[in-house]
C-alpha cells in the first residue's frame, strides 16, 4: 500500500522518470517549490511540511495546465530521499498562503456565497425582478435565484482580484461597473432595447455597464433546490452532533464522530459535483462572456482608461489599449483558470489553436489577418450585428487572440514600461505600424514570422514543441 502511495506521489508530481522537474508552460502564475530529489530519480514539487528524524513530510504540488491545482500529503522516509532543494522563507511564506486560498472540496466557496449580502434590486419593466450584490469594482444585478446570483457574484469577486495581480489598478476614481446579468432571452433583448446583436454579451463603455444574456433559468432553480437540499442535511448533521456530544464520550464518541464527519464529507461532495455540473454547463454560457466582458470594463475603467490625445500628451495616462489588443487579451482570460486570487491562463484554448494551425497552413482557405491589417483593426471589425459579419468578425477575433497570446506569454510585453511608452505613442497619434514595431524591436515581416512559428510549435499544455 505504501509502494502504491508513493507511485500516485510521483504521478501527481509528473516526474515518474525525469532527472529534472517538469517544465512549467509560460503562465502568469507560475509558483516556486521546494524540490525533493528520490533516490530512483524522480523530483517531487510542493511544500515541505515538516522535517523530522526519520523523514519528511511533503505536500506535493501539480497544476496541470487548464485544470485546478492537484495538492497530495505523504511521508517520505529518509531512505527514500536522494537531496532536498528548500525555498527561502519568504517564498515558503508566499507558497504556504497560495495553497491555503485552494478550494479542492468547494466548501470555501460555498462558504463564501453564503455570507454575500444580496438585496432587492429592479430590472426593466420589472420593478423588484432582481437581486443585486455590490463590490468595489462591480455591482452585480441578476434575475436568476439566489444560488445563480450568489455563484455568478462570488466567481466575478475571484476573476476582478486576478485581474488587480494581472495589471494592477492605476486609476484610483474608478467607478464600479454594472453587470446586468438576464436569465432568459427576453430579458436579455429588452436590455439591448432591441438591437439587433448577435453577441450573447456587451460592454456598454459609455455607460460603463455589461449586459449578459444566458438562458439559465432552469439550471438555476435546480441549483437552488440542490443547495436548500444539502444545507437542510448539513444543519441536521450538525444537531445530530451536538446531541452525541452529550450522550458519549472516549472511544464511543470518537466512533460516532468519524461516522458524521464522513456523512459530511459525502455532502460536501455532492454540493462539489454540482459546481462541476454548475461549470460545465455554464463554461461558454455564462462565465467566459462574462471574463471576457469584465475585462473589458476593468481595463477601460480602472487601468487604461481612453484619453485624447492632447491628455496623453501632457502625461495624464497612457490611454487606451488598443482594439486589437483589447480583443485578444479577453479572449486569452475568458477560458483562464481562477485559483488562489491568480489568473492561469497557462494553456491555450485548444479550439482557438486548432483553428490558428490550421489557417497558418490555409486550410479551406482560411487565413489569420495579416499583421498589418490586425494592427489597424478598429472596433467595428468585432461586432457581429449580422449573420453575414460573423466570419469576418470571427477572424479578426481569431487573429487577435493568437497575437495577444504570444505578446503575453512568449514576449512578456504586456504591463511592461516598454509598453506603457507603445500605448502613449499610439494614442498620442503616432503610426500604429511604427509604434508596435518599436514595442517589439523588429520590423513587421520578421516579427510576423516569429510569431507564425511560435504558433506553429505552440501545444495546448503551454509548452513549445521541438
Amino acid at each position: 500500500m505504501r509502494c502504491a502511495l508513493l507511485a500516485l506521489l510521483v504521478t501527481v508530481a509528473c516526474a515518474v522518470t525525469s532527472a529534472q522537474p517538469p517544465a512549467q508552460p509560460t503562465g502568469l502564475s507560475n509558483w516556486s517549490f521546494d524540490e525533493i530529489t528520490l533516490t530512483n530519480g524522480a523530483k517531487l514539487q510542493g511544500l515541505i511540511l515538516r522535517e523530522l528524524p526519520d523523514g519528511i513530510e511533503f505536500q506535493s504540488v501539480s497544476r496541470p495546465p487548464g485544470r485546478p491545482t492537484v495538492t497530495l500529503t505523504s511521508f517520505l522516509t529518509k531512505a527514500e530521499i536522494a537531496d532536498t532543494k528548500k525555498l527561502s522563507d519568504k517564498d515558503r511564506e508566499s507558497l504556504k498562503e497560495k495553497l491555503a486560498e485552494l478550494d479542492p472540496t468547494g466548501e470555501g466557496e460555498r462558504k463564501r456565497m453564503e455570507s454575500l449580502e444580496l438585496v432587492p434590486a429592479d430590472w426593466p419593466e420589472k420593478p423588484g425582478g432582481a437581486k443585486l450584490y455590490d463590490s468595489d469594482y462591480f455591482t452585480l444585478v441578476c434575475t436568476g435565484t439566489e444560488e445563480l446570483t450568489r455563484r455568478s457574484a462570488v466567481r466575478l469577486e475571484q476573476i476582478y482580484t486576478a485581474f488587480t495581480r494581472f495589471l494592477p489598478p492605476t486609476v484610483k476614481s474608478g467607478r464600479p461597473t454594472k453587470i446586468m446579468l438576464a436569465t432568459d432571452p427576453g430579458e436579455y433583448r429588452a436590455l439591448l432595447g432591441g438591437a439587433q446583436v448577435l453577441n450573447p454579451a456587451v460592454f456598454d463603455v459609455t455607460n460603463n455597464r455589461i449586459l449578459c444574456g444566458s438562458d439559465l433559468t432552469r439550471l438555476g432553480t435546480d441549483l437552488q433546490s440542490a443547495r436548500v437540499h444539502h444545507a437542510q442535511q448539513l444543519a441536521g448533521l450538525d444537531r445530530y452532533e451536538d446531541g452525541v456530544r452529550k450522550l458519549y464520550k472516549g472511544e464511543e464518541l470518537t466512533r460516532h464522530l468519524k461516522t458524521i464527519a464522513a456523512e459530511k464529507k459525502r455532502v460536501y461532495a455532492a454540493d462539489v459535483n454540482n459546481g462541476i455540473k454548475f461549470d460545465t454547463a455554464t463554461g461558454k454560457l455564462l462565465f467566459a462572456l462574462l471574463y471576457h466582458e469584465s475585462f473589458h470594463a476593468y481595463v477601460a475603467t480602472f487601468v487604461y482608461p481612453p484619453l485624447k490625445p492632447e491628455e496623453v500628451k501632457e502625461g495624464k495616462g497612457t490611454g487606451e489599449l488598443p482594439r486589437w489588443l483589447n480583443e485578444g487579451l479577453a479572449q486569452v482570460f475568458e477560458t483562464a483558470v481562477v485559483e488562489a486570487g491568480e489568473l492561469r491562463a497557462d494553456h491555450p484554448d485548444k479550439e482557438r489553436l486548432q483553428r490558428a494551425k490550421d489557417w497558418l497552413k490555409l486550410k479551406n482557405g482560411n487565413a489569420l489577418v495579416p499583421l498589418g491589417d490586425l494592427l489597424a483593426t478598429g472596433r467595428d471589425a468585432f461586432i457581429a450585428s449580422h449573420a453575414d459579419q460573423k466570419a469576418a468578425s470571427d477572424r479578426a477575433y481569431l487573429s487577435c487572440w493568437a497575437l495577444a497570446h504570444y505578446l503575453t506569454f512568449d514576449r512578456k510585453l504586456i504591463g511592461t514600461q516598454e509598453f506603457n511608452k507603445y500605448l502613449t505613442a499610439l494614442n498620442s497619434g503616432s503610426d500604429p505600424k511604427k509604434a508596435f514595431a518599436e514595442l517589439v524591436e523588429k520590423d513587421l515581416t520578421a516579427f510576423e514570422k516569429d510569431w507564425h512559428i511560435y504558433l506553429s510549435r505552440l501545444q495546448t499544455n503551454g509548452t513549445l514543441a521541438k
